[in-house]
């Protein structure tokens, strides 16, 4: 079983590789942070993972930008992967976007993960001008156009939001065939996308059971696709709190599948998670204190990896 970490909410750049520096020594094998441009002032009803839809971060509360914070993490880290969690496709550029990604993967030697999802804040894709409607078959196509340029001396694309020729985009990535892509998402679609397009699936705010019922189907999409189901990595992402160590929750909405309890409960559910075919486990914090969340971490490398 892999381990990864979400980077603290926190925009104090000493912090935030503090943290990330602590998750390296620690052994872990990634950090993650994830992706939003602008919040609505008036609230949401529509994220996915509560039941009345609304979002535990108010408008006021800043949000790094993600290719910038995961630059700047990466410069003071060594050997530790670096990964969205996930960033919105269809907020950037493709062509721009492909490019980012690339020079952050030659600048690290390798670390990047290229976690991918569609969005689900109208008011957002509303802001930077892009059709909230569309923005599955852009995602795909903003898919296809990154391997198209990471792996192609001359890449070229037709499609139906972006077309190009007569270029050639350097440097490649470092990693071959190109940047790992893990595709977000929990429902049928988003396991379509990972078949098409991912080297993993990473699903968000679900139980290990609810990823335990939608395997079969991922693997027998696969298995029709032309694809070996078990290339594809299994990665769950989650809140984690352990109640036993004596750290109030703060600041945050209760979402669905996070993982509260005792060590032993958490180390239970990681051997659960094992035995579905999970293998990689990324979770953020109930917490907004950078001292907490390190604290969080040396004990789970102290109990759950090392029990």
């Amino acid at each position: 079983m892999r381990f990864g970490f979400a980077l603290p909410n926190s925009i104090d750049g000493e912090e935030l590789c503090y943290f990330a520096q602590r998750a390296e020594a620690l052994g872990f094998e990634s950090i993650w942070t994830g992706d939003h441009i602008v919040l609505p002032t008036a609230g949401t009803d529509q994220y996915p993972y509560t039941a009345d839809g609304s979002f535990s971060r108010s408008a006021d509360e800043p949000f790094l930008e993600t290719m910038t914070l995961l630059s700047y993490v990466a410069a003071r880290t060594r050997t530790i992967r670096i990964g969205s969690t996930v960033v919105i496709l269809p907020y950037r550029n493709p062509i721009v976007q492909a490019k980012m990604f690339a020079s952050l993967d030659v600048l690290t030697g390798g670390r990047v993960i290229c976690g991918v999802g569609v969005g689900w804040l109208e008011k957002e894709f509303e802001t930077l001008g892009v059709p909230y409607a569309r923005r599955g078959a852009m995602s795909d196509e903003w898919l296809t156009i990154f391997k198209c340029l990471w792996t192609e001396e001359y890449p070229s694309h037709q499609g139906e939001f972006y077309s190009f020729d007569g270029i050639q985009l350097y440097p490649k990535p470092v990693q071959k065939p190109h940047i790992p892509i893990w595709v977000g998402g929990h429902t049928r679609r988003a396991i379509r996308r990972t078949v098409a397009f991912g080297d993993a699936w990473h699903p968000t705010r679900q139980t290990p059971e609810y990823v335990e019922g939608m395997l079969p189907y991922l693997r027998r999409y696969a298995d029709e696709a032309g694809r070996d189901p078990d290339e594809i990595t299994i990665s769950l992402k989650r809140s984690l709190h352990f109640t036993d160590l004596g750290m109030p929750e703060t600041g945050t909405v209760r979402t669905g599948g996070a993982m509260i309890g005792t060590t032993s409960e958490v180390i239970e559910d990681v051997r659960r998670c094992s035995q579905i075919g999970i293998s990689q486990l990324t979770y953020d914090f109930r917490t907004r204190d950078v001292e907490a969340c390190v604290r969080i971490i040396e004990h789970f490398a102290a109990e759950v990896t090392e029990p």
